[in-house]
């Protein structure tokens, strides 16, 4: 009996280990699989920002926080060169103006004593500006200075565009406040007043980035071109006529009669006191002799 005993309390021993390393098994399973969840969690946001790319209005890509788009660059030429005839090279240039997508936005024509001019103005895309540049110096029978000058402006897009995201992101947060947890009239009119000025932080970004886009995608072309002439004296001075001298002494004269008879006005009591003066100097006179 003693015996049977002892069989059972060992049986009963040995299910119970083996229960409590069944039991810390699945412990130690759900809490890997916890640490491992909440790993993810932590690591979520991190990974889907660094994995996905989007690409927004303006052109750019953005991969994580990093913001990659294409170089920028802002291109202006200035050219001057002498032609045969102004003219006819005037319509070349602008027909090519119109071939290679340009809007000719100034055109200046002035005249010298020994030559004539033509400055244009042209906006043209950046792409197109070089094959411009050679059709039209093709006019050219003697070209003074050719200047071109290309400002990379990439960091300054990137570095608008990055802050440009951050604040849209602080103005969502705000609306979300606004919406969900402003409970006091005092807590909404301080949401409306902060979103009010991020959103025009915004505007005033979004309007610098504008710029740099249409200055990027535009270059700028100053094409001045000249043509020699024959060396044309200057007039000689105009000389009035004779008859135009004696109209203008005839006004001259009736204005100098106007001013005098306004200075006598002017000086009316001193014309008095002269006039008693003399109506009275016989008086005077015999006073003195007295």
């Amino acid at each position: 009996m003693i015996r049977y005993a002892g069989m059972l309390l060992l049986t009963l021993l040995v299910f119970g280990a083996c229960q409590g390393n069944a039991s810390y098994q699945s412990e130690a399973k759900n809490e890997s699989q916890t640490v491992a969840y909440d790993d993810l969690v932590d690591q979520a946001p991190e990974s889907s920002s660094t994995s996905s790319t989007q690409t927004n209005n303006n052109g750019t890509s953005n991969q994580g926080n990093a913001i990659q788009v294409a170089r920028k660059i802002i291109k202006t030429a200035r050219i001057k060169f002498q032609v045969k005839d102004l003219k006819e090279s005037t319509k070349k240039i602008e027909a090519l103006s119109a071939k290679y997508e340009g809007l000719i936005t100034n055109m200046d024509q002035q005249n010298t004593n020994y030559s004539i001019s033509n400055s244009l103005t042209i906006r043209m895309p950046s792409a197109q500006m070089d094959t411009f540049l050679a059709e039209a110096e093709k006019e050219s029978i003697h070209t003074n200075y050719t200047k071109i000058n290309a400002q990379d402006v990439t960091e300054e897009f990137v570095d608008i565009s990055s802050r440009l995201a951050t604040k849209k992101e602080v103005r969502d947060r705000y609306v979300e406040i606004l919406r969900k947890r402003a409970q006091t009239v005092k807590d909404i009119l301080e949401a409306e007043d902060k979103i009010r000025v991020i959103q025009e932080e915004i505007e005033a970004i979004e309007g610098r980035l504008k710029y740099i886009q249409n200055k990027t995608a535009l270059s700028t072309v100053t094409l001045e071109i000249y043509q020699e002439v024959a060396y044309v004296k200057a007039p000689a001075v105009y000389k009035k006529s004779f008859w135009t001298k004696l109209q203008q002494g005839f006004g001259n004269g009736w204005e100098l009669i106007q001013d005098i008879a306004l200075g006598l006005v002017n000086i009316w009591p001193l014309l008095l006191l002269f006039g008693l003066l003399i109506a009275s100097r016989k008086s005077i006179k015999n006073w003195f002799k007295r």
